[in-house]
């Protein structure tokens, strides 16, 4: 069968020819000055073989080549003498020049890799210019072949060059292992090179490697139209995907752990309200929360059907510096634990027992949960992994989450962001629709073979990248400490305060059964408000209908659905809590309707919930809106219709910030009117400029003002002096780590280079004769890294004496620089692509997260601050219109993107 046909042609190329095939390629590549001479094609001699039997072979390559092969020297192997590739691995039709075929190559990891255009686009040149070829009808079919087995090769002498630099060593067991592996080591220098003999000195507090974790449901893949249950034949080069068997492990065993009783759950002593889990150092009461925020934290939820979707997306395990570590191919529908885990299972596995990890994940405080719930991890692990979640999604996060998880309040973390699976996810963006119908390892392999690309390219960036981090990192910290000498108070208050503060916001809700039946009142007040607003919403639509003033029939109707279900979940909500309320409770609410004072305060903090809920909403759906713009060609219209409605819903929230601050100006009246309760602390207004921002520090987030208050309130809520000093404080301890982290970076990189040095200069001395052409090609690309690397980091302190200097002499760089001068193809290994960086791994994270975003984010603090505090000190829980949402927490069930309400989604 054709099935068959392939799979055989598919083990020779891979068994037989490939192998076969190095020797000669790397002397091709050699004669040719890495195709860059031409080379007299060989005076085919008749095989004088006396055991095979001789073929005669016409060949076609726009002018017919004859040649004569046998089962000793195949047919591929004379070709490549010629500088052709077959398209074959037994009796070729087709040969490709090598020039081609390597112009390809470089083309397709720049561009949406498409053969059939490129071949339609050969027949219709050629046709133009009177050749004439005798079957293209299958021109595409051979081409392809011939296009994908060069890669396979290239790939091969790629890793059979580093390989004579680098022998594989035996290797160790993880106990045993002082220094990460060397595959880790060849992933990410800089978090992992250097001989480590200096790491026991670093400070206590940084993290030996900090890593990022995120799932991508756009890189999906079709079920094969024909049913078939069987992959196309995987691809013989090493991959940065998992295999799908300790996947399918991990996925066994947590289903085994979570059969098992949870660590902390007995139910003889299951805690009464609010508490902290074992390990937790956020209460339980946060966790659910922001796991009722996020989808990801939903296992259950469904991001692609697996219906129509055999691969229903990625996810990717990044270093700090955004180096691919490893990748997992998902197929489930929605982003499960088990992805997670596996990565983090390999990544400790290549590590030593010592080494500690921070890891940064859209969910951390969901994972962390789990983990220590169900044993998903040993203690050893979770001792050395310190969780946080990534910069751009921690407004999805309730606000003592943030304080204890958020990367720029956590020790350790420094300025790193976690983003760097977003702009990953950027880069792969031009593969989607290609990939979609690809097999399934064709999809794999060309995943691989983009992700060596950007290696290639960051690898060579690495100065840039340092000189680059080193420098924001010292205009953030001066810009910090001129606001912070500003105002006068000394470092020890400032920590005082902070550690007050986290104290007083990370703990439990305390157990309030004599004020269970006001803070029920409290919530039916505020969902007969959210039943209102619903009901207009639901009236303005009909409206618009009415009137003839909808444009877009689809959308219009997504609208009016979303809102009659927010309408009619509210108003069952609240006849529910109606309906539990006793003869007292219902005079209390009567009561509670004629308090001007408890009105006006409950009124006002479902106001600001309401709002929260608004911005989030319009966040997440500008985050949406940002993905279908990656991965839309033809979608610039539905675009501009999205955005355009996202813009309308504006002036409703800043309508809603305006009533809000007049409940806030009626509260401050009637303090100093003396008809507030004695203490009470005024809610802070909020302020309109920059809101649309959702910074991190914004008073949106912040809940000062009580029904009770004290007599005299800590300073950390009450002076606006400490608090700004506070975030300086943070903002000034990260930049110290992160200058820290940088040093040790840059005298990392200069060791590493050294010992990368030293070997190729042994392998140089004992290498091969058609060896020692393409090391020297290796060893010219480390002289143009290294000149480039020198330049940019020097200005940046070592974190300790260096052992070793570079190790290139001053004769090696003016032999190389004179060699250069007089032919730039010198430095082609290097292929050079500092300059072009940009235009693969940062041109789209502008959108995704830049630095300036640290302003971005400061918004969300001051709001969180003043509802948190209200919380702590009232008892009043925050009001919320969808509190069914929250199903299976409990149950080990996560949520990547948060939950916003069930309004139209946008969708990648």
């Amino acid at each position: 069968s054709a099935v068959q046909k392939q799979e055989i042609q598919w083990q020779r190329w891979s068994r037989d020819i490939i192998p076969e095939l190095l020797k000669p390629y790397l002397q091709y590549l050699q004669a040719s000055e890495s195709l860059r001479v031409v080379v007299d094609s060989p005076v085919d001699h008749r095989s004088q073989c006396l055991t095979c039997v001789v073929h005669p072979l016409t060949i076609c390559c726009l002018e017919e080549v004859e040649i004569t092969y046998c089962a000793c020297t195949p047919a591929p192997i004379h070709l490549m003498e010629r500088g052709l590739f077959a398209c074959s691995p037994v009796a070729p039709s087709l040969a490709v020049d090598l020039r081609v075929l390597e112009f390809m190559r470089r083309l397709f990891v720049r561009l949406t890799p498409n053969t059939t255009a490129w071949c339609e686009a050969l027949e219709s040149f050629l046709d133009a210019q009177g050749y004439q070829l005798k079957s293209k009808d299958n021109l595409r079919r051979r081409f392809s072949n011939a296009y994908h087995w060069y890669t396979v090769l290239t790939i091969h002498a790629e890793d059979h060059i580093t390989g004579l630099v680098h022998p594989p060593q035996v290797s160790e067991q993880q106990g045993a292992r002082l220094q990460p592996s060397d595959y880790l080591c060849a992933r990410c220098p800089l978090c992992f090179g250097g001989d480590g003999s200096q790491r026991a000195n670093a400070d206590q507090e940084d993290l030996d490697c900090i890593v990022c974790l995120d799932a991508c449901f756009t890189q999906k893949r079709t079920k094969n139209p024909r049913n078939s249950a069987t992959h196309d034949p995987p691809n013989p080069i090493s991959t940065v995907f998992i295999p799908e068997s300790e996947v399918k492990a991990m996925e066994l065993f947590i289903e085994k752990q979570r059969s098992l009783p949870p660590s902390h759950h007995d139910s003889s002593h299951k805690p009464q309200g609010d508490s902290f889990e074992d390990g937790m150092r956020v209460p339980m009461s946060v966790l659910d929360g922001c796991g009722d925020s996020f989808h990801a934290a939903d296992e259950k939820r469904k991001k692609a059907s697996t219906n129509f979707f055999a691969d229903t997306g990625l996810m990717a395990l990044l270093c700090r510096h955004d180096h691919v570590l490893w990748l997992v191919n998902m197929t489930s529908a929605g982003e499960k634990q088990h992805y997670a885990l596996v990565l983090l299972k390999y990544l400790f596995e290549h590590l030593p027992k010592t080494t500690t990890v921070g890891l940064l994940y859209d969910i951390g405080c969901q994972l962390e949960r789990s983990c220590r719930k169900w044993r998903l991890l040993d203690e050893e692990i979770l001792s050395r992994l310190k969780f946080g979640i990534s910069v751009f999604h921690a407004y999805g996060h309730q606000w003592p989450c943030q304080i204890i998880y958020h990367p720029r309040k956590c020790v350790g973390f420094g300025l790193s962001d976690g983003e760097g699976c977003e702009r990953l996810w950027s880069s792969l963006k031009m593969l989607i629709p290609i990939l979609q119908v690809s097999g399934y390892h064709q999809r794999l392999f060309v995943l691989d073979k983009q992700i060596r690309h950007f290696d290639r390219k960051a690898f060579a960036a690495l100065g840039q990248w340092l000189n680059k981090k080193w420098t924001l990192c010292r205009s953030k910290k001066m810009v910090a400490l001129e606001s912070l000498h500003a105002l006068h108070i000394d470092m020890k208050t400032l920590r005082e305060e902070w550690a007050a503060q986290v104290h007083s916001q990370t703990q439990p809700l305390p157990r309030q059964s004599k004020t269970n039946g006001a803070k029920l009142l409290a919530h039916i007040l505020s969902l007969e408000k959210s039943v209102q607003d619903y009901q207009s919403r639901v009236d303005q639509l009909e409206m618009e209908l009415v009137n003839d003033r909808v444009n877009d029939i689809m959308d219009f109707d997504l609208q009016r659905t979303a809102a009659r279900s927010l309408l009619s979940k509210a108003t069952k909500a609240l006849q529910q809590k109606k309906s539990a309320l006793g003869v007292s409770a219902q005079t209390d609410l009567y009561l509670l309707r004629n308090n001007k004072w408890l009105q006006t305060q409950t009124n006002a903090q479902a106001l600001k919930v309401r709002i929260r809920e608004r911005l989030r909403q319009r966040k997440f759906e500008l985050e949406c809106l940002e993905g279908s713009s990656r991965n839309s060609v033809n979608g610039n219209h539905l675009q501009s219709h999205v955005e355009s409605s996202i813009k309308r819903r504006e002036p409703a929230i800043s309508h809603l910030i305006t009533t809000y601050n007049t409940l806030c100006d009626e509260l401050l009246g009637m303090i100093r009117l003396q008809k507030a309760p004695p203490g009470a602390i005024p809610p802070l207004p909020i302020p309109t400029k920059g809101i649309f921002q959702l910074d991190v520090d914004s008073d949106i987030w912040q809940d000062s003002g009580s029904g009770e208050g004290s007599s005299e309130p800590p300073k950390w809520l009450v002076d606006a002096g400490v608090r700004k000093g506070i975030r300086l404080m943070l903002e000034v301890d990260r930049c110290n780590e992160e200058e820290r982290r940088l040093s040790r970076e840059r005298s990392v990189l200069q060791e590493w280079f050294s010992m990368e040095w030293q070997n190729l200069q042994k392998t140089l001395e004992n290498a091969a004769e058609y060896y020692k052409y393409h090391l020297q090609l290796h060893s010219h690309a480390l002289l143009a890294v290294y000149l480039d690397w020198e330049a940019k980091v020097q200005h940046i302190p070592h974190a300790w004496v260096p052992s070793r200097n570079w190790g290139p002499t001053g004769e090696d760089v003016a032999k190389f620089v004179a060699a250069a001068s007089h032919d730039p193809g010198v430095k082609e290994g290097a292929e050079h692509p500092t300059d072009n960086l940009s235009e693969d791994y940062e041109s789209d994270a502008v959108g995704i997260l830049s630095e300036g975003d640290d302003e971005l984010l400061l918004g969300m603090e001051e709001m969180l601050l003043e509802g948190e505090c209200n919380m702590g000190e009232s008892g009043e829980e925050e009001i919320t219109d969808d509190e069914e949402w929250l199903e299976d927490i409990g149950n080990g069930y996560l949520p990547s993107s948060p939950v916003k309400l069930p309004t139209k989604r946008c969708r990648h």
